[in-house]
């Protein structure tokens, strides 16, 4: 087994780039890439072996500064990260490193879970948890997010970064929250596509979170946020009667 060494990650990337501007890679071209962040040595390591028995190119850091001069030059596919770190915690680094975030918790209770899956994770483990649990949630979460999505999607003069988890409109730079960038994003693939308030669920939400109204109240938000930065009247949102929600080219200017 490759020794853990806080350098695997990077070296073992500079030999399997992404392939271009515009496309993600797909996974037959080549294993995962996870990144553990972890405060505790013993779990830390326990976590890479484990992760790395799925074949997945895995390193780990004991904090999030480490994470981002690990993760310089190229973001992980996956980062599974403890939730509070020193000077940081895992929903802000994950959003630093434009990947998907497992966040690994020691709070009690389903309203601290609830917390963290609305902030924007995508999925949370509450320790003390299975190694098979957490395996299996990360092979799920690599499933969803390497299936050959295009890396930037462009509709009028609105641009939406996938890898960075970014949005500008005429080059400028669009606020959104995590969930309001994940449900942008549905409404996106394709543009002009109906998608009903389940199938938002279901493409923006983490499993069993989440309902009906949440969709309403994000669409909303998102509404305002797209308004505001002068993308027409409603965002170019437009609501579809007893069918649900369309990102409409006809509202662009």
């Amino acid at each position: 087994m490759t020794p853990l060494t806080p350098d695997l990650l990077p070296s073992e990337l500079s030999h399997d780039p992404l392939t271009s501007a515009h496309t993600m890679q797909a996974p037959s071209q080549g294993p995962a890439r996870v990144l553990v962040v972890e405060p505790h040595p013993t779990l830390r390591t326990v976590l890479v072996q484990r992760l790395r028995q799925d074949r997945h190119l895995t390193a780990a850091v004991a904090s999030a500064d480490e994470a981002i001069n690990l993760c310089r030059d190229q973001s992980p596919d996956l980062l599974v990260s403890a939730e509070l770190l020193e000077q940081s915690s895992a929903l802000r680094l994950s959003q630093q490193l434009g990947c998907p975030v497992i966040v690994l918790t020691a709070r009690a209770g389903i309203e601290s879970l609830v917390g963290l899956l609305d902030d924007g994770a995508d999925d949370v483990l509450r320790k003390p948890f299975g190694l098979e649990e957490l395996a299996a949630r990360c092979r799920t979460l690599l499933k969803r997010g390497r299936s050959g999505l295009q890396e930037r999607v462009s509709v009028g003069p609105l641009e939406v970064h996938l890898l960075l988890r970014q949005v500008t409109l005429r080059e400028q730079p669009v606020e959104l929250s995590p969930r309001e960038f994940a449900l942008l994003c549905a409404l996106l693939m394709p543009p002009g596509m109906v998608r009903s308030r389940q199938e938002l669920l279901r493409m923006a939400w983490p499993p069993f979170s989440g309902g009906p109204r949440s969709v309403d109240t994000q669409v909303l938000t998102l509404r305002r946020k797209l308004e505001q930065a002068g993308l027409g009247e409603g965002g170019g949102i437009t609501t579809v009667r007893q069918q649900g929600y369309r990102f409409s080219l006809d509202n662009l200017s």
